[in-house]
């Protein structure tokens, strides 16, 4: 694989939702979590198409900001399927 070519695995939502789950309970302030809510996103050139939108039951802020980073891995590691994020994106709008 070329340097600097970034291949996602294509996952559905409720895949995507299963593994930020599993990784994000590894996280200080995320321990109790039991549930993730994932929302697609406009895909700019070589950016996510989804974002963590939710956690239940909510963190701190605190604990958020120093998740980031792991959030940003599970961004670079995953791709929401699109035909899952367009079907999604169409209902918002409609």
């Amino acid at each position: 694989m070329p340097t600097g070519t970034l291949q996602r695995k294509v996952r559905s939502s409720a895949e995507l939702q299963e593994v930020c789950l599993r990784t994000l309970r590894k996280c200080p302030g995320f321990e109790r979590v039991d549930a993730i809510l994932i929302q697609p996103r406009d895909n700019v050139e070589g950016a996510a198409n989804w974002t963590v939108a939710a956690v239940r039951p909510r963190v701190d802020n605190q604990y958020l900001r120093g998740a980031r980073e792991t959030i940003g891995r599970l961004q670079q590691t995953y791709e929401l399927n699109p035909a899952e994020a367009h079907v999604r994106n169409v209902k918002r709008r409609g």
